[in-house]
């Protein structure tokens, strides 16, 4: 029983990487590769930059990947379709919130987020108001 909770939380945790992944490529495309040097003290410095932004991103994945997750199990299109909409939104605004430093990374995704936390509430109210309106079964 634990293992299995364990395989959640651990399979919930990687796909969190999604963000960071999205962020690099994103890097990748406008730059054309990752940071090099630059005067900052070699490759340890690009690493401890790199480093830091994977780590934060990381974190700012997880109230939309836990949300997005629990809407699959309720509404499977709907937490489709916000993933759709909200995943893209999110990118880019953990990359315009790095421009703000650390605090920024992480607020831009938290908001961003909101949206799928109230269609994961809408769809558990919509959900109970037609377990509660089904007429009792007779003998």
């Amino acid at each position: 029983m634990q293992s299995s909770k364990a395989r959640r939380l651990i399979r919930l945790l990687a796909t969190c990487l999604w963000l960071p992944l999205a962020i690099l490529v994103l890097s990748v495309i406008r730059f054309g590769g990752l940071p090099t040097d630059g005067g900052l003290g070699g490759p340890l410095a690009v690493a401890a930059m790199v480093g830091s932004m994977v780590l934060f991103t990381w974190i700012a994945a997880i109230p939309l990947t836990v949300a997005l997750a629990l809407l699959l199990r309720r509404a499977r299109i709907v937490a489709y379709a916000c993933g759709a909409v909200l995943g893209p939104i999110t990118v880019f605004g953990a990359l315009i919130g790095g421009l703000f430093g650390p605090i920024g990374i992480l607020a831009y995704p938290l908001v961003f987020s909101a949206p799928a936390w109230v269609a994961l509430g809408i769809t558990v109210l919509v959900q109970r108001n037609r377990t509660d309106a089904q007429p009792a079964e007779s003998a």
